[in-house]
């Protein structure tokens, strides 16, 4: 499957980070405000690897928001972080078709104005 190229772009450039349970320690997804294991709210922001596994996506063709009509298409996509927790992403590009196997992407940049980070196609 060939997804479409997305318009996506922005200014800003910085490390990926995910959240960690000061109290037992989990690793969770970056928008996380209460730990899965233990219920604890107390979380630190921690660096991550920034590469991981396209687990599910979605080609959007036509949006219902004014603010996201001028970048349809574009995919969105469910990452598997190596370092353990799950996060939504844009995806950038054309990925490889899923019959290739695993899908792995890179973290690439957080897109001004925007819940969610952009990923990237990892060259094997």
């Amino acid at each position: 499957m060939q997804l479409q190229e997305s318009p996506i772009t922005t200014h800003v450039r910085d490390r990926f980070a995910i959240r960690r349970c000061d109290r037992c320690e989990a690793l969770l997804a970056p928008d996380a405000s209460t730990c899965s294991s233990c219920a604890g709210t107390e979380l630190s922001r921690v660096p991550s690897s920034g590469t991981g596994s396209i687990v599910s996506w979605t080609v959007v063709e036509v949006s219902q928001s004014r603010t996201s009509a001028d970048i349809t298409p574009f995919t969105i996509a469910i990452v598997a972080l190596d370092d353990g927790p799950w996060t939504y992403a844009w995806i950038e590009g054309t990925l490889p078709d899923e019959s290739s196997g695993k899908i792995r992407v890179r973290y690439d940049r957080m897109i001004s104005g925007e819940p969610y980070p952009l990923f990237v196609h990892q060259d094997a």
